[in-house]
């Protein structure tokens, strides 16, 4: 009887043995079953490190903001790099991060910033406004001209925190459809210094695709619409000259008959700087 209770004993450790030997070699190996798990409590608590490719939206002191190229937005925060390396990034660059963080919850902790060695230089449209209403999914956003936009936000993570009626700065891109797609919102009135694409330099330094001439006011241009935005659209004119044309002052329904591609006619008055131009109607070339 004793024999067969050793016997018994020793043939039950291992089968338990075994799983556990076969388990440890594949957590080893490829981090098996174990290591899925454990991934996924990372991330869940947000130590899971995460590398992201994209451009760099706004900077704002040691916390700038990220679009992903697949299309989703982070606000990162750069405190533990070396000043000189995020000073070395500015809006409209791509670069690629290394981070740490909540993710959908909240801010991403870079653990390292490397800035693309050739970048296009893209830069997003702004238009300044007030948040009417915000939750996690969406913020019902009016311009200054009176248009209300829903904005989807569900991509966008880390947003700060948005009152009712807080003046704002939306930052945004257009869709395959002319779309507005709602990349981040900044509150207050004004936007980062380094980050206003879309705000006329001082009139001592016009900017290198500028042309050489101001456009006389009053008048009227004609030209080829590259894109439309929300308060805004950019013209070229059969000289080659690219015009930002403010539109904030236009009618909206005038405006939803045109689109990129169409030659218009704008009449109003020269901007702040050589490149821009205040309309007062914009229409169709028949």
């Amino acid at each position: 009887m004793r024999k067969l209770a050793i016997l018994t004993t020793l043939a039950l450790a291992c089968l338990v043995a075994a799983p556990v030997a076969a388990q440890d070699k594949q957590d080893k190996n490829n981090r098996g079953p174990l290591g899925g798990v454990l991934d996924t409590l990372g991330s869940v608590l947000g130590t899971s490190p995460q590398k992201l490719h994209g451009t760099v939206v706004l900077s704002e002191g040691s916390t700038f903001v990220l679009r992903s190229d697949d299309g989703r937005s982070y606000r990162v925060d750069a405190a533990s790099l070396d000043p000189q390396k995020t000073q070395a990034f500015a809006p409209g660059q791509t670069v690629t991060v290394n981070a740490r963080g909540g993710g959908q919850a909240g801010v991403l902790t870079a653990t390292d910033v490397t800035p693309d060695a050739t970048s296009s230089g893209k830069t997003f449209q702004t238009v300044s406004g007030t948040v009417q209403e915000a939750n996690r999914q969406r913020v019902l956003f009016k311009t200054r001209d009176g248009l209300v936009l829903p904005v989807d936000v569900s991509n966008v993570n880390g947003l700060p925190y948005l009152a009712a009626n807080q003046p704002a700065t939306l930052y945004y891109e257009q869709g395959s459809k002319q779309e507005i797609v709602g990349v981040w919102v900044q509150p207050g009135t004004g936007q980062a210094s380094a980050s206003q694409p879309n705000t006329p330099p001082p009139a001592t330094s016009a900017p290198a695709s500028a042309p050489s001439a101001s456009v006389p006011s009053p008048q009227s241009i004609e030209g080829l619409v590259e894109s439309i935005g929300v308060a805004e659209l950019k013209l070229q004119t059969s000289d080659g000259l690219a015009i930002t044309v403010d539109t904030s002052g236009v009618d909206r329904q005038a405006l939803r008959a045109i689109g990129p591609g169409d030659v218009v006619t704008v009449t109003g008055k020269g901007g702040a700087t050589p490149d821009r131009f205040v309309a007062q109607s914009v229409e169709p070339r028949r």
